[in-house]
């Protein structure tokens, strides 16, 4: 088996993620676009965005309340023509202000990675790192399709105020490493891309902020041969 290993990385090297020009997913023109770094590496599909806007000015303000602020931001991936994610991913933080050393604590968590603690001198510091995604991995590049066409819709949550939801996020972030590639419609807290991403739902946090990112297709690169193009 390791014979083949190296052609497939060959393979995925010669992938370009390229902006569709014509035709959206369906789901998504109901819902902002906001324009997000995509980037396909040997191994995977990172994104990089901005979701500072889901705090708004008295949020800024409670930050240093000394009080946990949490922010749960949930990214999926959508191929064109289905109802369904292709995966999703998590990254959830918890921001707290140290009174004593007048600075902000953070704790991050990316999917079932280890936790990352970081501080914050300022309160758009600490938002920023606890709101935005750099090469934020969202799927492995295996399980792309060269001509496929996608989008990547992004949900954050403020103060999820749901323990049922917190709880679901817990079980699901074991259920990806099963290779599922498709989410059950019977799930309550994922369901269809539609109803999470789209559709408005009861309330289950303070604040929520959906979007979602330009169509994109895969696309095979030609190689020059010989040094010529």
């Amino acid at each position: 088996m390791n014979a083949h290993r190296p052609a497939l990385r060959l393979d995925l090297a010669l992938l370009a993620i390229v902006v569709a020009s014509s035709g959206a997913a369906r789901a998504s023109d109901e819902v902002p676009r906001r324009t997000t770094g995509l980037a396909l590496t040997p191994a995977q599909l990172v994104v990089s965005v901005g979701l500072q806007d889901l705090f708004g000015p008295d949020d800024r303000e409670r930050l240093k309340s000394g009080f946990v602020t949490r922010v749960l931001v949930r990214v999926a991936l959508q191929e064109e023509g289905s109802s369904e994610p292709v995966a999703i991913a998590f990254q959830r933080t918890e921001i707290v202000y140290d009174l004593w050393d007048e600075r902000f604590r953070l704790r991050i968590t990316r999917g079932t990675g280890p936790d990352v603690h970081l501080d914050a001198r300022t309160p758009d510091e600490a938002i920023a790192r606890a709101a935005a995604l750099w090469d934020f991995p969202v799927v492995e590049a295996a399980r792309l399709r060269p001509g496929a066409a996608y989008v990547v819709a992004f949900r954050g949550d403020l103060n999820p105020i749901s323990e049922e939801m917190l709880a679901d996020v817990r079980r699901w972030l074991v259920q990806p490493a099963r290779g599922q590639r498709r989410v059950g419609t019977g799930d309550s807290f994922f369901g269809s891309f539609v109803s999470i991403f789209v559709n408005p739902r009861i309330e289950d946090s303070e604040r929520q902020l959906r979007f979602v990112s330009q169509r994109f297709e895969l696309r095979q690169v030609r190689t020059a041969k010989g040094g010529h193009p």
